[in-house]
């Protein structure tokens, strides 16, 4: 998904309609009119985020009439080089008029294309503005914690905050629950350690043990009690329900969750940044993990009633 700058439309506009005004009478007036001109609507013709259709053959005729003309004034035909300003020559009335005629069909194939074109109004949720939910959902988290995050997880969070910027509750929670799941992982093996982790990928298993180890006595490095508490809320509040289909999540529901997900894998990604500070820091070296497969990943994420629980 790409923001769209409409300012360009207005942008384009005015410099066609300054070609008409009474400060270009002369031809070497015309000269920035002309090139701003051709550069924006070249853009716009190739522009991938925003197709022209219907428009295009208008404003191709309109770029060739624009170039014409431009060559005319301001290029030598024998060296295909810029030659000196016309001074106080007059343009061509006639060639205007057909200029005229060539803007204001392509206004006309723009204005009906824009009225059937795919954009639209997203409104503010809550207190996180439209634009940095569908483009910068992710930097709610400061550098150094981002980068204790796996990168699956804060794919996860943008698309959870794109969910929410354009209305869609119900996918907005099951993208932010995603990102609690794949950044539960590291957390747990913070603690029980990747070989013990291995054949654990349950979010309810995972649960289970973590509040275990938050009450061990002896155990010198324990689960944040915080942490259990609202792993527990996540699973009865949101994720055992969304195992059954007819499960519709409100958008102010699901934005409620993401500020509290986005609290919660905050506080796991100190603990993963903390335990791999301290692993860089032990000079005993030590066996490496391997690495996830795809299948790995991909049990985070079953919500079959089997794990739910």
């Amino acid at each position: 998904m790409q923001q769209l700058n409409a300012y360009r439309f207005y942008e384009l506009g005015a410099r066609l309609h300054s070609l008409f005004d009474a400060s270009t009478q002369r031809a070497a007036d015309m000269f920035a009119p002309l090139t701003e001109a051709q550069s924006l609507l070249d853009g716009m013709i190739k522009d991938e985020n925003f197709p022209l259709e219907t428009a295009r053959a208008d404003a191709t005729r309109l770029l060739n009439k624009l170039g014409a003309i431009f060559n005319r004034y301001f290029i030598d035909p024998s060296t295909k080089q810029l030659k000196a300003l016309p001074g106080e020559e007059r343009p061509d009335p006639h060639e205007m008029a057909l200029l005229r005629t060539l803007v204001e069909k392509f206004e006309h194939a723009f204005a009906a294309e824009l009225n059937r074109a795919s954009t639209y109004v997203a409104e503010k949720r809550g207190i996180y503005s439209t634009f940095d939910l569908a483009e910068n959902a992710r930097l709610i988290f400061g550098t150094d914690i981002r980068e204790a995050i796996p990168a699956l997880a804060q794919n996860e969070f943008d698309s959870a905050g794109r969910s929410l910027a354009f209305g869609l509750g119900t996918a907005a929670a099951i993208h932010t629950l995603r990102a609690v799941e794949i950044t539960l992982k590291p957390y747990y093996e913070s603690f029980a350690g990747a070989a013990a982790a291995k054949g654990e990928r349950n979010y309810a298993l995972y649960l289970k043990k973590l509040a275990g180890m938050a009450e061990e006595e002896e155990r010198d490095s324990k689960p944040d009690k915080r942490v259990v508490q609202m792993l527990v809320q996540i699973k009865d509040h949101y994720r055992n329900p969304l195992v059954a289909p007819e499960t519709v999540v409100e958008l102010d529901e699901a934005t409620q969750f993401f500020g509290m997900a986005s609290a919660l894998i905050a506080l796991m990604a100190r603990r993963i940044r903390g335990t791999k500070a301290e692993s860089r820091s032990s000079a005993r070296p030590t066996a490496s993990a391997a690495a996830p497969t795809d299948e790995d990943e991909d049990d985070m994420y079953d919500f079959r009633m089997s794990q739910a629980g």
